[in-house]
């Protein structure tokens, strides 16, 4: 069954005219459940319900209001490392928007730089990335290595600065905020905190004892907990006021949950994300970024 809803004036429902374009049978659903956000509704197999809605025929409907990405075709340039290398949310990313994106993660790297020679930092690289005129959002994706590493940076602290020469956690992080905003002036630059690091992969972030307490892990280098750098991170992107994005807290990705299940749902290995997590993490951002781009761009 395909229908063409209008919806204006309907029942007793207060609705903005939107037309269906995407209409299929989905025997799961309730019998009628609003849409969040787009003025529609969800009906099934009834022929009254609630007066807050409208008669539905005796047939699963579902009628959705087509929303297109602000992002499509825009150019969309992701600095990284491993999780962004293997292009697991990069390419979910680009393709529930369709924008271009242009991938700039290298395994293994830092945020900040431990020596002059560690030209692969986000901090020795962001410049190589396109300039403003070729490129249409930037987003940071980084910090696990700089933790999960035994050879990484002194932690420092936020009154190092961007000092050149001072090889800390904190001075890293402000030479790479300091240098993206005066590189991209008038687009986008977005910080996303790194998802958790888990427990299976260099550096733990938890330590599970075997009566089910949690203790946090440390850096041997630093004495830093995990939760202390993304506490950094975030901490000197307020001070330059970047967008943050707390995938950290919020992205509903936890590797954690995953020990001891037997399953890999989001996690190809305890840290790096497979596929499905790939698809959750770009899901997760969409809404978010959808706002960004309303900040700096008519539409």
């Amino acid at each position: 069954m395909c229908l063409l809803l209008p919806l204006q004036g309907v029942g007793g429902a207060a609705f903005a005219q939107q037309y269906a374009t995407i209409l299929y049978r989905q025997s799961e659903l309730p019998h009628a459940v609003p849409v969040a956000e787009i003025d529609s509704v969800v009906v099934r197999d009834v022929a009254e319900v609630d007066a807050t809605y409208f008669e539905a025929p005796k047939d699963t409907v579902y009628v959705a209001q087509v929303r297109e990405s602000h992002w499509k075709g825009k150019k969309v340039a992701f600095l990284g490392d491993s999780i962004t290398q293997n292009g697991e949310y990069v390419t979910a990313y680009a393709n529930l928007t369709g924008c271009e994106a242009l991938n700039y993660g290298i395994s293994a790297t830092h945020l900040a730089a431990r020596n002059n020679d560690d030209s692969n930092a986000f901090d020795k690289r962001y410049n190589k990335m396109p300039t403003e005129s070729k490129v249409d959002m930037v987003i940071v994706f980084g910090g696990t290595n700089d933790f999960g590493h035994t050879s990484t940076a002194a932690f420092g602290e936020f009154s190092d600065g961007p000092k050149v020469g001072k090889y800390t956690f904190y001075a890293g992080l402000h030479r790479l905020f300091k240098g993206l905003q005066n590189r991209y002036k008038n687009i986008p630059v977005v910080i996303m905190l790194p998802i958790h690091h888990g427990t299976e992969i260099d550096v733990p972030e938890y330590i599970i004892g075997s009566n089910s307490s949690i203790t946090e892990g440390t850096n041997p280098t630093t004495g830093k907990t995990f939760r202390e750098y993304v506490d950094a991170i975030r901490e000197v992107a307020a001070y330059y006021s970047f967008i943050v994005l707390d995938a950290y807290s919020y992205s509903n990705l936890s590797p954690m949950t995953e020990i001891g299940s037997g399953t890999s749902g989001f996690f190809k290995d305890g840290l790096h994300l497979n596929a499905a997590g790939g698809k959750r993490l770009a899901r997760w951002m969409y809404p978010q970024l959808e706002a960004v781009y309303e900040m700096f761009y008519d539409f």
